[in-house]
């Protein structure tokens, strides 16, 4: 640190320390910053002249309306909190703004929310006397300012926003959190170091002094949530902890589940719209009229059925199964045939899977690979159009590969369903085949972007690359489910 401030009862006094401290930076050839130095004399707690007094370094003098930047803040014979709070609040939202109107993806305007824009604010804490109304205030003001940039739903989870993106949050840090975790850290380190010569000199001085008030004994801490604390409030909450129920089945990676939140590359606008669709506070006429209460008759605007309700809109409608649900389930399928023809050989170039149009029918002499194509079989077998069907000739066996995309309540059964409605044509397909093994592969991924658990060993067992195929499906998957969800929104209620 090379800022450095001197006390002294008296000038003469003050002149020794100067000459000491002016011998030592000679003999570290550094030197004095002289237009940055000040000096300032009190008596009796007043700010008085120095006019007669003599300057050898000719610092400037503080008169009493005059301040000095030490550390960061602005002070005199004390810290102006009042003035000091107030531009700390105008640098941390100039630099929100900033990130938000940036062209940084979701997962990035949080990390640099976190490392430029908070520490701004907690430089002061343990310093400046913030209260807990006022920080609270603050946080409230940035969910706001996030509001009005499209990052965050007025009705999401505000416990959410604050978990780390690894328990299924935004990450973002909490100004009250932060606050109150600083003054205990730094309280309980001065309190261990009682024992030391100036440490103890600390404690005993500060009474009411400081935010630490060391010397209060009857001090208690202010609250700090914890991560396992922010979690028990989401899920206890009616709406928002449905999701949080679903995510922490059995049966659901939770690990892979959260991929999109810490790896991902969505706009924030977009990330904000996914997670306030998993809190299930889009307003459907079903959310109108039972949690707004504003009277809307609870009609599906588009299949015109009673129960518009975001379950209803996301996989339910039977309006959009035809189109937006199947669009959302080809692009996955989508995917998953453009890896086993590039595994296979069967196509040469990748492209954007948005754009992969797949072949009916591709061959070499070590596959055959088949897209959306009813198997004729010697008797009749309703279920015999699976998405994809591979013949891996090398290892002598078949996959039926079929896609679901269903909602988190269904995600478990969805993939006992595609077993069993697939294994007559299973048994028949191996017949008519030469006996070759056929083995049922369900793809399935919930319209939220849950992953199961079994999913890694079914993409395994194609020889495909688990985990960049689980992320890209997920994230296929969630922007067309947003996708689905802003174009109903679009229609006439």
């Amino acid at each position: 640190m090379d800022d450095l401030k001197l006390f002294a009862p008296n000038y003469t006094q003050l002149l020794e320390l100067l000459q000491i401290t002016s011998d030592f930076s000679n003999a570290i050839r550094m030197e004095f910053g002289t237009d940055k130095c000040a000096a300032v004399h009190v008596e009796k707690g007043k700010i008085t002249s120095s006019e007669g007094t003599d300057n050898p370094l000719n610092f400037r003098t503080l008169s009493e309306a005059e301040t000095y930047r030490y550390l960061g803040m602005s002070q005199n014979v004390g810290v102006d909190e009042g003035s000091v709070k107030q531009s700390v609040r105008d640098v941390f939202f100039d630099r929100l703004t900033k990130v938000l109107n940036s062209l940084l993806s979701g997962a990035n305007k949080a990390r640099a929310y976190n490392c430029w824009v908070m520490p701004v604010l907690t430089y002061t804490f343990g310093i400046l006397r913030w209260t807990q109304t006022e920080l609270d205030a603050l946080d409230r003001k940035v969910r706001t300012v996030m509001t009005s940039h499209r990052m965050h739903h007025p009705r999401s989870s505000i416990m959410r926003l604050y978990l780390p993106r690894k328990h299924g949050g935004r990450g973002l840090l909490s100004a009250l959190t932060m606050h109150n975790r600083e003054v205990c850290s730094l309280r309980s380190y001065y309190l261990a170091k009682s024992g030391d010569g100036i440490h103890t000199d600390v404690i005993s001085c500060d009474k009411e002094l400081t935010p630490l008030s060391l010397a209060n004994e009857q001090w208690q801490d202010p609250a700090v949530q914890s991560v396992s604390d922010r979690e028990a409030i989401w899920k206890e909450k009616e709406l928002h902890g449905r999701f949080y129920k679903a995510l922490h089945e059995p049966f659901v990676d939770t690990v892979s589940s959260h991929h999109w939140l810490r790896f991902g590359d969505l706009f924030g606008e977009t990330e904000g719209f996914v997670c306030a669709i998993q809190d299930q506070v889009i307003k459907t006429n079903n959310y109108r009229r039972y949690i707004l209460k504003d009277g809307t008759v609870d009609i599906c605007r588009a299949c015109r059925r009673p129960g518009e309700s975001l379950r209803h809109v996301i996989s339910g409608c039977s309006a959009l199964s035809n189109t937006e649900y199947l669009h959302r389930h080809n692009l996955v399928a989508r995917i998953v045939h453009q890896e086993l023809a590039l595994k296979y050989g069967l196509l040469d170039v990748r492209l954007p899977y948005y754009k992969y149009v797949p072949e009916a029918v591709l061959e070499n002499n070590r596959a055959r690979l088949y897209w959306d194509r009813s198997i004729i079989t010697d008797r009749t077998i309703p279920a015999n159009k699976p998405d994809i069907v591979l013949m891996d000739r090398a290892q002598s066996g078949i996959f039926l590969v079929d896609i679901a995309i269903p909602h988190d309540e269904n995600l478990e059964n969805a993939a006992t369903e595609k077993k069993r409605k697939y294994l007559d044509l299973a048994h028949e397909v191996s017949d008519m085949w030469g006996s070759l093994s056929t083995e049922i592969i369900p793809i399935v991924v919930s319209a939220n972007g849950l992953i199961p658990v079994s999913l890694s060993g079914y993409l395994r067992r194609l020889g495909l690359r688990d985990g960049v195929l689980r992320a890209q499906m997920q994230k296929a998957v969630l922007l067309d489910t947003a996708r689905i969800v802003r174009r109903f929104l679009s229609l006439s209620p």
